[in-house]
């Protein structure tokens, strides 16, 4: 899978989190793409996980979600920057995130999601690294 095509998905991927909410954009993936999102504690987690994750941090729910940017960084790396805005636990949360996605032969096999763009780009070059 080129570059561009990886661009793609993950921009894909985000449209339908915006449009339909994070079950959407998950069934884009294969169910056994690991997420391992920076508020869990260091945890893999499997799709099935990550959306009883998300109910469990006070049924929060995707309400919109917008990419400002994604960016090839390494060669089985994308890595996509933006903004979530949830609904749970009583109120509404905004926030910034970056989203590294790594691929192997074509496929997404993993997703991580960082607080700052600086730790997004140390995960890829850890990656890179074969950390």
């Amino acid at each position: 899978m080129s570059q561009d095509r990886k661009i793609r998905l993950v921009r894909r991927l985000w449209d339908a989190v915006s449009e339909s909410g994070l079950e959407a954009g998950v069934e884009l993936t294969d169910p056994d793409v690991q997420w391992t999102p920076h508020t869990a504690g260091g945890r893999v987690l499997t799709t099935r996980e990550l959306l009883e994750f998300f109910e469990e941090v006070g049924g929060a729910r995707v309400v919109s979600a917008r990419v400002y940017s994604v960016s090839a960084e390494a060669a089985d790396t994308v890595l996509a920057s933006g903004s979530l805005r949830l609904k749970g636990g009583g109120g509404i949360s905004e926030f910034q995130i970056h989203v590294v996605y790594e691929f192997e032969e074509d496929r997404l096999v993993r997703a991580s999601t960082h607080a700052t763009r600086a730790d997004a780009l140390d995960a890829i070059a850890r990656v890179a690294a074969g950390e």
